[in-house]
């Protein structure tokens, strides 16, 4: 028995006693009970807040490689010329991040979130994990030829990776789903 206690009454010293000897076996239960309760309701808010946040990021991407290429046209006078040949992917990717890197972008613009995650994260400062996630309309290096499309999209997610289809970024800077591209593509 705690010193301050010696003096004090048979009842207070009962309730000290009652106080000691902690919780009982259902408190803990209930409590336990409670918190996986709160866990299983907050879990899937939190899963749509950073679905939500990773289609952000992607769009900010999508913005970033819009403003990149927009100021490459203004700089050389045509849109950049990179070969595909989908047998090297990895050059390919190497090349488009070459091509816009002077102009803002680094290789993490034309990186998914979503799809990083999905692929488990790889080092991509590793040359072998070189991969873009955004497709680029190949246009022809006349100076007006990107900008004289409304409705062809600049660059294009190449994965349904926010489930509202791919999103596509226009001449004007903007970004839609495919879904929404269905329903009301932008004025020619």
């Amino acid at each position: 028995m705690p010193a301050d206690l010696r003096g004090c009454s048979a009842g207070a010293r009962g309730r000290w006693r009652l106080v000691a000897r902690g919780f009982t076996l259902l408190e803990l239960v209930a409590v336990v009970l409670i918190i996986a309760l709160l866990a299983v309701l907050v879990a899937p808010v939190a899963e749509r807040v950073r679905a939500r946040l990773d289609a952000t990021r992607c769009a900010a991407n999508l913005r970033a490689l819009h403003v990149a290429a927009a100021l490459h046209v203004q700089d050389k006078g045509m849109w950049p010329q990179v070969t595909v040949d989908p047998a090297q992917p990895r050059k390919y990717a190497e090349d488009w991040i070459a091509a816009l890197r002077p102009y803002g972008p680094d290789q993490r613009s034309w990186i998914c979130p979503t799809v990083q995650r999905g692929l488990g994260a790889p080092d991509l400062s590793q040359p072998e994990n070189a991969r873009v996630d955004y497709a680029v309309t190949p246009f022809d290096d006349k100076p007006q030829t990107p900008f004289q499309y409304g409705s062809q999209p600049w660059f294009a997610e190449t994965a349904n990776a926010h489930g509202q289809g791919n999103l596509l970024i226009f001449a004007n800077g903007r970004v839609l789903t495919l879904n929404e591209f269905r329903a009301a593509p932008p004025p020619r």
